[in-house]
């Protein structure tokens, strides 16, 4: 599978990607994942002050799952924006909002994290959930996020990454390119083209350590980088 990189071709790739999945994404990401992914939400949302009102956007939202979680622990006057290219999956976002769970705002909005439709300055958080390889200029969306977040605002995000170890690594991509395109197959054609851009996008994904790298340059201080679940994830995070 080739991945386009322009930034027009990539989101439109990425659209389609997740079009017709939108259904079975939760479920079937759990599976995959063997519900490690709730983990990795919770390891990301521990980095979140949540002791007093805050404007929280969730970039690549998908079918909400962080945004939630987010609303489901923020103070009652808060608000949480998701945001999300694909309109399938918004639908699914706004279709599956959980009863008595969510104590302040919502909001669902359809457009690019490289492009952010907000003024400067209004966001405490701007977190990105296991989505980040989907953006196709990350270095515009950084900026962007720089732009949307408060002064000593934070950017979050965690996300698969390539394993360093070789032996790991071997293990990892015969269950990305094999086991889980397999799993894929039973339940539709959509989900097979869909886990193998998953595996596609590790493999040619850019480093943690690189991402870092970025973000300092860019604007962001006091970033740091941490390896979960033995390096299968990375969570990242810069303040303004």
């Amino acid at each position: 599978m080739r991945i386009p990189t322009g930034f027009v071709d990539k989101a439109r790739f990425v659209r389609v990607i997740f079009t017709d999945v939108e259904k079975e994404y939760n479920t079937l990401l759990h599976l995959m994942t063997l519900s490690f992914d709730t983990i990795w939400r919770r390891r990301l949302l521990s980095k979140i002050d949540f002791s007093r009102e805050r404007v929280i956007l969730d970039l690549a939202c998908g079918t909400g799952l962080v945004t939630y979680v987010l609303s489901g622990r923020a103070k009652g006057n808060s608000l949480v924006v998701g945001l999300d290219l694909s309109s399938a999956m918004l639908r699914v976002a706004k279709d599956k909002r959980p009863r008595g769970y969510v104590h302040c705002r919502v909001e669902f909005v359809r457009a690019v994290g490289e492009f952010l439709p907000f003024r400067g300055n209004l966001f405490s958080y701007v977190t990105v959930g296991l989505a980040l390889r989907n953006f196709a200029n990350k270095l515009a969306m950084f900026k962007e996020a720089l732009r949307v977040l408060t002064p000593v605002g934070w950017f979050l995000s965690v996300d698969f990454v390539r394993l360093k170890n070789p032996y790991l690594w071997g293990l990892y991509k015969f269950h990305l390119f094999h086991v889980l395109p397999a799993l894929g197959r039973l339940v539709s054609q959509y989900w097979d083209r869909t886990l193998l851009y998953l595996a596609n996008s590790i493999q040619i994904s850019t480093s943690a350590e690189e991402i870092r790298r970025i973000l300092v340059q860019v604007g962001y201080r006091h970033t740091s980088l941490e390896k979960i679940t033995l390096g299968v994830v990375a969570l990242l995070a810069g303040q303004k």
